[in-house]
């Protein structure tokens, strides 16, 4: 062999392919023979460089020469036409000599790696088969290797414990190698339990070993197990038997992240300081990231500040690390300072950009912010097909500023959507109120064959939950149970869902069913257990909701700042003071959380609700100081204050508070009405009809409070007075029935709930006519004899008088119970016609359509 033949193969196996190819042509200008080594050695360089062009140039040339069926240019050919995915071409040049005489095991494991590589997973086994089917070709380590990547991949367990099996008789394997490979198998296919069974069960482990369990514990969300993993794997680091690399910290830092940590974190931090590791880049970026979802932004940033070498996956990492803690103009500001140091920006340096503007405290004022990041990524993009996550960011982006036009156009745009850009658009008419839109538009999207995942259907019952439609919800609950989610996580999938439903329940009224979900899950979260707290807290069983948070400390699950506002929520509702500022208290001493202006506000209510005002008005005060607020937050909480004067009578501060709101916000209709019901409930009806005029003058509406029930499958909508409704004689026939009853057995209509001047006689009159009534007349007539749970939905909270004639009702009809669930007073969904316009390039469907599709999602 020449010396130039042997500095082409070595060139080739060190990774110096360009010079492999300069000497190759110095070698024709000389004439000198080439042999099947360095023509292999020379397609492998072509592979390496990725250019198609020279590597068919060279097949051409091993054809002349006689070379091409020699077993090294032969696995040389097949990867370099699958590395410039030619996987076609590959196969043929592996079909040019029959299976039956084929001999040759490395060629079998090249050609099924170009499938793995090409997702193309029932090939491959299929080839494996084939491979068996021959009695001389012994598989080797490679081709199990492929093969458990390949079960992996296409979440295909059974195959994978086929394999096992056989490497398990196999005794002249590397069972090291494969048993790691096994364990990555196992975790990728969400069977934790064999995973467990195959590390625990090896003689001779690795840092591989360990790190395969470390990460299959963290891609399934066990990241507290992933943690108690790398507790072992320290223990045996003392015993100098096996010690944690690069890659032992980046999964341990991904697993403290998912669990938001902060204490674990600084523990790990300093783990890899001892083993100075925090100079690499990689773990750089896993600190930052680490900090910054633990909400730790000030050791975010400084980690960001020592790290020397940095690469985008750093910047993005504190951009992401300010744009989860809410702290936007910081954000941008380090954007420009990437910007002016020549840092390109890539699409998820945008992703973040457009995550952080969507952010409902900064919306109001970005709107050309938003536009112009837009364009930005139109001007990076040379086709729609690119930069589709981008996209996908800024149709979400679009829907939370309630510019649901703009959305959609960018929707319609694209060239091609994914299971995300439907999630987006179905989340947008969520949030915005247009919940049978998002229902539709989940139909469409089934009906265009397309999967959905278990973020549509988060998305889904969350609208149901907005909607307080339980009947729907159920449906979407079955559709959940029919479908099975064909991804590596299904047991994390199953658990977003799972919490939805918990959630969806409550909200429709039905805690029974939600309880039912949660003690039925295989696996809890924090969102589980808040989902449940949250759940008691809204329906008064404050203690139940006291009861599971315990039982969530038990279980090893700390809880969040979401937590502490389902408690303080529950304590809210039910006048429990003492426990209220025991948990605020709690949360902020012993767990780090530092309370938003939503817990400022649940103690504002506690301290009024429970006539302490003294204490809610300094509670207020706090909140504003401590938390730097503007005016629309001041408002927001000033508002709460002057709810709990409103229904204490409290006159004096009541008056006053509403004052100092109607000094920041002029326009805000909600103080009008409390202000001028105040008034009203002292007898000063010319100031209530001044404020009244006032709020008529400046074009501000009270909402119109009404009322609707589900029953077969249709939305019966009343409102006060209603004389609209078809059986309009039966159900005012049924409600003075009822009212006669009612009052027979103690109720008294509670007039001080009326704020007209007007006497006793009619004020009965008015309440006797409120939509909650008409309700619950007209279910009742429509049960019949059958005796069920009724329930109620309003879009305003339910006065005093209703609350009470609801009581006597039920024990007057029996019913096992008489439910009521309420939205916010921004849903006007029920009195406007449906949302969904025609679409043009991804199909067409109008308004028509909405009942065939209604029909075709209730079977």
């Amino acid at each position: 062999m020449s010396s130039w033949s042997s500095q082409v193969i070595a060139d080739s196996r060190c990774g110096g392919f360009s010079q492999a190819l300069s000497i190759f042509g110095e070698m024709l200008k000389s004439e000198e023979k080439l042999d099947e080594f360095v023509l292999a050695s020379l397609l492998r360089s072509s592979s390496g460089l990725s250019d198609l062009c020279i590597g068919e140039q060279l097949h051409a040339k091993a054809i002349r020469l006689g070379h091409a069926l020699e077993c090294g240019v032969r696995r040389s050919l097949i990867a370099i036409y699958s590395t410039c995915g030619f996987f076609e071409l590959a196969r043929r040049v592996f079909d040019e000599v029959p299976s039956v005489h084929e001999t040759d095991v490395p060629t079998w494991n090249a050609i099924i790696s170009v499938y793995v590589s090409h997702g193309q997973y029932d090939m491959c086994f299929l080839l494996f088969s084939d491979m068996l089917s021959i009695g001389h070709l012994p598989p080797s380590d490679a081709t199990y290797s492929s093969i458990i990547s390949a079960c992996g991949s296409a979440n295909d367990v059974e195959i994978g414990k086929m394999v096992h099996a056989m490497i398990v008789k196999d005794a002249t394997l590397d069972k090291t190698k494969l048993l790691n490979s096994l364990i990555t198998m196992y975790s990728k296919c969400g069977d934790l339990d064999n995973a467990n069974k195959v590390f625990q069960t090896m003689d001779r482990m690795n840092i591989v070993s360990w790190n395969a369990m470390i990460a299959g514990l963290g891609q399934n969300e066990e990241f507290r197990c992933a943690l108690e993993v790398f507790c072992a794997l320290t223990r045996f680091d003392q015993q100098m038997l096996v010690k944690p690399n690069r890659i032992t910290f980046l999964s341990v830092l991904s697993s403290v992240s998912g669990c938001s940590s902060l204490k674990l974190g600084r523990e790990v931090h300093a783990q890899v300081i001892k083993l100075s590791l925090e100079s690499e880049t990689s773990i750089g970026n896993a600190i930052i990231t680490m900090y910054g979802k633990c909400g730790d932004v000030t050791k975010c940033r400084l980690s960001f500040d020592r790290l020397s070498l940095r690469d985008v996956i750093t910047w993005n990492s504190m951009l992401m690390g300010y744009a989860q803690n809410n702290q936007t103009k910081n954000c941008f500001k380090l954007f420009k300072e990437m910007i002016v140091l020549g840092i390109k920006p890539d699409n998820h340096t945008i992703t973040i950009l457009l995550n952080a503007l969507s952010s409902t405290s900064v919306i109001s004022n970005c709107y050309m912010l938003i536009r112009e990041i837009h364009g930005f990524l139109l001007r990076r993009s040379r086709s729609r097909v690119l930069n589709i996550a981008a996209y996908n960011a800024i149709i979400t982006m679009y829907a939370k500023c309630e510019m649901l036009g703009e959305a959609e156009k960018l929707f319609n745009w694209m060239g091609k959507h994914d299971s995300y850009s439907w999630n987006a658009m179905i989340d947008g008419y969520s949030v915005n109120g247009f919940y049978d839109d998002a229902i539709m538009f989940f139909i469409y999207m089934q009906e265009q064959g397309l999967k959905s995942n278990h973020l549509t259907f988060s998305i889904l019952l969350t609208a149901c939950g907005r909607l307080a439609s339980a009947e729907l919800g159920k449906q979407i609950h079955a559709f959940t149970i029919k479908h099975r989610f064909p991804h590596c996580g299904y047991q994390f999938h199953l658990l977003s869902v799972n919490n939805a439903l918990v959630a969806m329940y409550s909200k429709c009224g039905s805690i029974s069913d939600s309880a039912k979900v949660f003690h039925k899950m295989a696996k809890r979260d924090v969102f589980s257990w808040t989902a449940m707290i949250t759940a008691y807290a809204h329906h008064g069983m404050a203690y139940e909701s006291f009861e599971y948070f315990e039982r969530m400390k038990r279980n090893g699950i700390e809880p969040n700042s979401v937590t502490f506002l389902g408690l303080l929520t529950a304590c809210a509702h039910a006048g429990l003071v003492k426990e209220g500022t025991k948990y605020f208290n709690l949360m902020i001493k012993i767990y780090g959380v530092n309370p938003s202006i939503e817990h400022y506000a649940c103690m504002v209510d506690l301290y009024g609700r429970s006539g302490q005002f003294k204490r809610a008005e300094d509670m207020v005060e706090t909140g504003i100081s401590r938390l730097g607020l503007r005016q629309n937050s001041c408002v927001f909480l000033w508002k709460v204050l002057l709810g709990a004067c409103h229904a204490h009578n409290q006159f004096g501060l009541g008056v006053r508070v509403a004052r100092r709101i109607l000094d920041l916000d002029p326009e805000d209709e909600t103080s009008h009405v409390l202000l001028s019901n105040l008034y009203a409930s002292f007898g000063m009806w010319e100031h209530a009809i001044t404020v009244r005029s006032l709020l008529k003058a400046k074009g501000l509406k009270k909402e119109a409070g009404c009322s609707w029930v589900e029953l077969d499958n249709r939305r019966h909508v009343f409102v006060a007075g209603d004389s609209s409704h078809p059986d309009r004689k039966r159900i005012y026939d049924k409600l003075e029935d009822l009212d006669e009853k009612c009052r027979s057995i103690g109720y008294i209509p509670m007039t001080k709930f009326v704020h007209h001047d007007v006497d006793e006689v009619q004020k009965e009159a008015i309440l006797s006519s409120h939509s909650e009534k008409l309700a619950v007349s007209f279910s009742l007539l429509q049960n019949g004899s059958r005796k069920s749970i009724i329930r109620v939905i309003k879009n305003l909270r339910i006065c005093g008088d209703c609350h009470n004639w609801m009581k006597f009702a039920s024990q007057v009809e029996g019913n096992k119970q008489c439910t009521r669930s309420s939205r916010n007073p921004t849903d006007e969904e029920d009195k406007k016609s449906c949302r969904m316009r025609s679409f043009t390039e991804c199909g067409s469907w109008k308004r028509e359509d909405h009942e065939e599709l209604w029909i075709q999602l209730q079977k």
